[in-house]
């Protein structure tokens, strides 16, 4: 059955800037494509929002893929996943979204959601965490009035001394079952890491992720060794090997981003491999359009599946101004997934969209 593909960009500006680089300036609009493969029955939607500071391609490299794929003739969902299973390491936004629209496509054609495609134990329901800013804002007991039982903060923005009085300060304020995932984003060198675990021993702090700028294995194993405190790798995930970062067992936890792996297929092998080295995944966004955030929760589902009970760090749609179809629901933290084929998706907002699909 001949497939059609088709392109639409976007541009969604944010309600406020999500926090940058450390100590940079805050993301202010995202930009991407929503790619749609349809053959004579249905049309399976994936979201191309390219973060090269976080680990994808340039925006004109993913989109000049995205064309390439566009002009060939496909005579199958299968075809199309072969061919993008040998480009996922050179344009992982791109291959990304089209593999995400020929999963949702192909699960609308056998009547599973996307989710049972991975891990026919998937979850249905998964925790997230709320994305409150960085550590001084006055944003994280917003989260806790909304629920969330998890709330990430970014650290490593200011001043090691003003972030560690803000964060106690926070913390009186917090609810006992609050925990803080901290984010420093490789803001720190192994000295001022061990600084600021020491002068923040004793508050709710759930995990610290990528404390360390282009850690080493070695010193990032190191520093998990003198800390009770979950460290987890996202952003360097990609210059470390992979088989020695399964083998160490003092990497506990893994953060995948699923438009940073690869795809979708890809993260979830990685996630089996790490459930079987006893480490944990969570599953995170780019900021993606809610294409983008569906996705990730599917794949968040079938993590789930893997090790359930983590929070994951999908709760990014409130930050855009608009977006390019509904976004999951979010009540007290958790979001339910539609037991429905595909992505859970009935409607793109075509008004909201720079282009059209025809």
């Amino acid at each position: 059955m001949a497939l059609h593909l088709q392109l639409a960009p976007y541009s969604l500006p944010l309600a406020c800037p999500w926090p940058g680089t450390p100590r940079g300036t805050g993301l202010t609009l995202r930009e991407g494509w929503v790619i749609s493969i349809r053959n004579d029955r249905h049309t399976g939607y994936g979201d191309c929002a390219p973060f090269p500071s976080a680990g994808t391609e340039p925006a004109a490299a993913a989109h000049q893929l995205l064309q390439q794929f566009c002009r060939r003739a496909w005579s199958g969902t299968q075809t199309l996943l072969e061919e993008l299973r040998q480009r996922h390491h050179d344009c992982p936004a791109a291959c990304h979204a089209l593999e995400t629209a020929a999963l949702d496509l192909h699960s609308r054609n056998t009547k599973l959601p996307l989710r049972k495609l991975l891990n026919d134990t998937a979850s249905n329901q998964i925790l997230l965490n709320a994305m409150s800013g960085s550590a001084c804002q006055e944003k994280a007991l917003q989260a806790q009035d909304q629920g969330f039982s998890v709330i990430k903060l970014k650290v490593g923005r200011q001043e090691l001394q003003e972030e560690i009085r803000c964060l106690k300060n926070l913390s009186a304020g917090l609810a006992p079952e609050i925990r803080l995932r901290l984010d420093a984003n490789g803001s720190w060198n192994l000295d001022e890491a061990r600084y600021f675990l020491d002068a923040t021993a004793g508050l709710p702090i759930e995990s610290l992720e990528e404390p360390l700028h282009n850690p080493s294995l070695s010193e990032f194993s190191l520093l998990q060794s003198q800390t009770p405190v979950t460290l987890a790798l996202d952003e360097s995930i990609q210059r470390i090997n992979q088989d020695e970062l399964l083998a160490n067992p003092n990497i506990r936890r893994l953060v995948l981003k699923p438009g940073v792996q690869g795809g979708l297929q890809y993260s979830y092998s990685l996630a089996e491999k790490a459930a079987a080295a006893g480490k944990e995944c969570v599953i995170t966004s780019l900021v993606d359009s809610a294409v983008g955030i569906h996705a990730a929760c599917q794949l968040a589902a079938a993590v789930d599946g893997l090790s359930p009970g983590l929070a994951h760090g999908l709760a990014t749609s409130s930050w855009l101004c608009k977006d390019v179809a509904r976004p999951p629901e979010i009540e007290a933290g958790y979001t339910s997934l539609p037991d429905i084929p595909g992505l859970g998706i009935d409607e793109i907002f075509y008004a909201n969209l720079s282009g059209t699909f025809s």
